[in-house]
C-alpha cells in the first residue's frame, strides 16, 4: 500500500510549512526541491519520515535518475506542486515557463505514473489586474497582468483546467490558490521573499544607514500606496492546514479552492503592525495627491527603488470567494490575520535579522 506523500518546491515557505505538518502527523514524505529543506524546529523522531531528492520541475522526469523516479512513482500516494519561480524580475511570462508551466506538466506525468492525485498549488493571483470580485470558478476574464510570474501561473493553472476538462483525466486534479502568505515564524532571510518582510528590510536597511550617520531619529518613510485598499494576506502555517484538510476530502478533486482568509487585511492595519514591531513611526502609506504636494525626499525615493516590483499590490480592490474552501473545510479554516499577530512576526523577523548583523560584526 502506497503511505508516501511528494511535494514539490519543499524547501518553499508553503513547502517547509506542509513538510512540517505532514510528519508532525506522522505521515512519511518525500521532498523534492533543488536545496534541502531547513526545518530546524522538527521532533527528531520525524526525521526518519522524510527522505529528500534533488530535484527540478522543469526537467523531464523532474531531473531525477531513472531508478529514483520509480521509486518516488512507486511508494506515491499523492502529490503536492509547489514548486515555481515565484520573483518578480520580468515583466513577461516567457522566462517563467520552463518552471512555471512546462514544470507543471512534468509533474502531472510524475502523478499519472504514480496513479496518484495531483495538488496543484497556483496563486490567488492568477486574476492579474481584475478590480472586482474574482470567483473560484473565475480564470479567463480578460485581465492583463502586473509581470511575469502571474502571467506564467496562469497559464499552468489554464493547461491543468483543459486536462480537467477532457473526458477522461488521468488522475483526480486539485487546484489550490493561495493569497499573500506571511511567514508565522520568519527568519533573517525572510527578508528577501515577497511580502511585507521585504518591506521590513528594506526600511530597516535605511534606518540602519540613516543612524550610521549619525541621524537621531530617522524620519517616517513614505511608502506609495492606498490606505483604504487591502492585501489576500494568510500565514503559511494556516495555507498547511488547509492543504492537508482538503486534501484528506474526496469532495475536494476536481475543484479550484482560494486559500484567503475570509476579510483582506487592510494596509492600514498593516501599516500599524508594521510599525508596532519597529516601536516607533516607520513607515506609513501616502497617496499621489500627498507626494504631488510634497515630492518623495531621498530616503522614500530609494525605499521604492527598493521596492519597485511590488508597488502595484498597494492598491488592490480585488475580493476574493471562499465559498468551496467553506464547504469542504469550514468558515474556520484560514482566519484573517489580526494586528497582534503580524506585529509579532514583524517583530520576529527584525529581531532575526538584528540577530544575523551582529553575529556578522563578531
Amino acid at each position: 500500500m502506497k503511505e508516501h506523500l511528494v511535494i514539490t518546491g519543499a524547501s518553499g515557505l508553503v513547502g517547509r510549512a506542509l513538510l512540517r505538518n505532514y510528519l508532525s502527523r506522522g505521515c512519511p514524505v518525500i521532498a523534492l526541491s533543488r536545496k534541502p529543506p531547513v526545518l530546524p524546529d522538527l521532533a527528531p523522531a520525524c526525521l526518519p519520515l522524510l527522505s529528500w531528492h534533488w530535484g527540478d520541475v522543469s526537467l523531464p522526469g523532474l531531473g531525477l535518475d531513472p531508478a529514483t523516479y520509480v521509486e518516488v512513482c512507486d511508494k506515491a500516494r499523492m502529490v503536492f506542486h509547489l514548486a515555481a519561480r515565484t520573483d518578480f524580475k520580468d515583466g513577461t511570462a516567457a522566462s517563467y515557463l520552463p518552471v512555471n508551466l512546462e514544470g507543471v506538466k512534468h509533474v502531472l506525468a510524475l502523478a499519472r505514473e504514480a496513479q496518484a492525485p495531483l495538488h496543484h498549488v497556483s496563486t490567488a493571483f492568477v486574476c492579474g489586474d481584475w478590480p472586482g470580485e474574482f470567483q473560484e470558478g473565475d480564470l479567463d476574464l480578460g485581465q492583463h497582468f502586473r509581470n511575469g510570474y502571474e502571467e506564467s501561473k496562469f497559464l499552468g493553472e489554464s493547461f491543468l483546467h483543459g486536462v480537467m476538462a477532457a473526458a477522461s483525466a488521468p488522475v483526480p486534479i486539485t487546484i489550490h490558490r493561495p493569497g499573500i502568505v506571511v511567514e508565522r515564524n520568519p527568519s533573517a532571510g525572510s527578508g528577501k521573499t515577497f511580502g511585507p518582510f521585504l518591506f521590513l528590510d528594506a526600511v530597516a536597511r535605511l534606518r540602519d544607514s540613516a543612524g550610521a550617520k549619525g541621524v537621531a531619529e530617522p524620519p517616517t518613510l513614505r511608502v506609495q500606496g492606498n490606505r483604504a485598499a487591502h492585501l489576500p494576506l494568510v500565514f503559511d502555517d494556516a495555507v498547511a492546514e488547509a492543504l492537508v484538510r482538503l486534501a484528506a476530502n474526496p469532495e475536494s478533486a476536481g475543484r479550484v479552492f482560494q486559500l484567503v482568509a475570509p476579510q483582506e487585511v487592510g494596509n492600514s492595519l498593516l501599516e500599524d503592525a508594521f510599525n508596532e514591531a519597529f516601536g516607533q513611526p516607520a513607515a506609513r502609506f501616502a497617496g499621489d495627491e500627498e507626494f504631488n504636494g510634497r515630492p518623495a525626499n531621498p530616503l522614500d525615493a530609494l525605499l521604492a527603488r527598493k521596492t519597485t516590483p511590488y508597488a502595484a499590490y498597494l492598491d488592490l480592490s480585488v475580493h476574493f470567494t471562499r465559498s468551496n474552501l467553506d464547504a469542504i473545510a469550514g468558515a474556520e479554516m484560514l482566519p484573517t490575520p489580526n494586528q497582534a499577530e503580524l506585529a509579532l512576526a514583524f517583530k520576529a523577523f527584525l529581531a532575526a535579522r538584528s540577530q544575523r548583523s551582529q553575529q556578522g560584526r563578531t
